[in-house]
């Protein structure tokens, strides 16, 4: 089928990535129209929007009005943008199937999350299971990308290129993957026991963030309601037995676990190709979940198998300064929000996957994009949100050369398509081989040995670097 043509994009969210995003989608699609939709539209705001020639829209998107305000807007070559924290993936989805548009989102959300965080209901686990629930029967309606950015979203794909990497260092025949179980067969045959998704983000600003004060490089409410909601993990056949206040889901393809603590509250040990080891922590995503049942084997008359995934995130200095303000399960103690863009003037977000073998050692493979070469490269941009922006529009570039492909997650695109268009954005792009493992001469590769009981730092022993 041919590449659908794309004339209007409606951006519903005009914070931090949808404002990153308006120069590279005038470069990809500069004769499209782009109408950006939020519910805080300040002179900021409007000054950026008539710079990119798109039009403003003040309102709030609901449960009750989406379809009155969005309809209209809509059509066959459309392509609807869900950057919003709470507006509801599926409500949107809908509506975008509905008008024949094409639809893409960085992350599942519902129409909202309740006080406390502690919803298993609103965990990635339940949001995903109701995304695929609602996903059956719509295979051949108009395509639909869910939590595509840069993690959840390219980080599948990077995984991907590094299965071939390792397989290449391990000596094993050169061949690609034709579909899911070939992947997942692959990553057996190298026995993959862990995925991290592995990222430190050293971009720094001058002046440390003030008491209540929540500094971070992308949305600072959707970072906060992660570190809110209960550490989940997908959970590999290799682990020897469930964490302490670990549970299984009973539900669904029981391919992940959560533990009963929040994000903010969970570290785990973890290793880049520039910062070598680190301390980070295990914060929920979608692609932990997805990537870890994706990878399943359950070939019959064969022992089940899966490699444990999950996301391991150092932040910014700012941002765990800001983190000591959480309390266990609430926020109350945040008093305002900044996101960290212009005035970061040093540093590098190094954002990859880190495979490791109990055979083969291990590889880690990503991007060590710095600020200034992403200033360089799009205005309006730190190195974190170009990642995203660029990821994003290389999803959107996939979704219109396969318009009918229903509901469909990062991990089942065809990789080399979608990291090409994202490469040159990302760059550089590194690949280290190591030998690291958590516990020096021990390559069981179990989740205890890589998560931390140690306490946090406290507030008063993060200091500005």
């Amino acid at each position: 089928m041919s590449s659908k043509r794309i004339e209007h994009i409606l951006i519903v969210g005009f914070g931090c990535i949808g404002q990153a995003i308006l120069p590279l989608l005038s470069h990809a699609y500069p004769d499209a129209a782009i109408t950006v939709l939020d519910r805080t539209m300040d002179a900021h705001r409007l000054a950026l929007a008539r710079q990119y020639r798109a039009a403003p829209l003040h309102a709030t998107v609901t449960a009750g009005n989406h379809p009155a305000l969005l309809g209209p807007l809509l059509g066959p070559q459309s392509f609807l943008l869900n950057l919003a924290p709470a507006v509801c993936s599926r409500d949107l989805i809908a509506l975008a199937q509905a008008h024949q548009s094409l639809y893409l989102d960085s992350g599942i959300e519902p129409w909202d999350y309740e006080d406390g965080m502690d919803s298993i209901h609103l965990s990635n686990y339940a949001l995903r299971s109701e995304m695929l629930a609602f996903a059956r029967g719509r295979e051949r309606m108009p395509t639909a990308l869910v939590a595509h950015g840069a993690n959840p979203g390219l980080v599948s794909l990077l995984v991907k290129a590094a299965l071939l990497k390792l397989a290449r260092h391990a000596g094993l025949p050169d061949s690609q993957p034709a579909d899911q179980a070939a992947w997942a067969g692959l990553a057996r045959r190298l026995d993959v026991r862990v995925i991290q998704v592995a990222e430190y983000d050293s971009q720094s600003a001058p002046g440390f963030p003030a008491p209540g004060e929540f500094a971070n490089t992308w949305s600072a409410d959707g970072f906060i309601t992660e570190c809110l909601q209960d550490a989940e993990l997908g959970w590999g056949s290799h682990e020897r037995g469930l964490p302490p206040g670990g549970r299984r889901h009973g539900d669904g393809s029981d391919a992940a676990i959560a533990l009963d603590r929040p994000g903010h509250r969970t570290r785990v040990r973890s290793w880049s190709a520039l910062h070598g080891p680190f301390e980070a922590w295990l914060i929920t995503h979608n692609e932990s979940i997805s990537l870890a049942e994706y990878l399943t084997c359950a070939t019959p008359g064969e022992p089940l198998y899966r490699p444990t995934v999950y996301y391991a995130y150092r932040p910014t200095r700012a941002t765990l300064a800001s983190m000591q303000w959480l309390d266990e399960r609430g926020a109350s103690r945040i008093a305002s929000h900044r996101i960290l863009k212009d005035e970061i003037d040093d540093g590098v977000d190094e954002l990859g996957v880190l495979l490791m073998s109990g055979c083969h050692g291990a590889v880690w493979h990503g991007s060590q994009l710095d600020v200034q070469r992403a200033r360089r490269l799009a205005p309006h941009n730190s190195a974190t949100s170009l990642q995203v922006a660029s990821s994003i529009v290389a999803g959107m570039r996939w979704a219109q050369a396969n318009p009918a492909r229903g509901v469909t997650e990062s991990d089942a695109l065809d990789y080399q398509p979608v990291l090409e268009q994202a490469a040159g954005w990302w760059a550089p792009m590194v690949t280290r081989f190591t030998d690291w493992t958590p516990v020096p001469g021990r390559r069981t590769l179990s989740f205890d040995e890589f998560l931390l009981t140690a306490p946090a730092p406290r507030d008063t022993e993060i200091t500005q670097p």
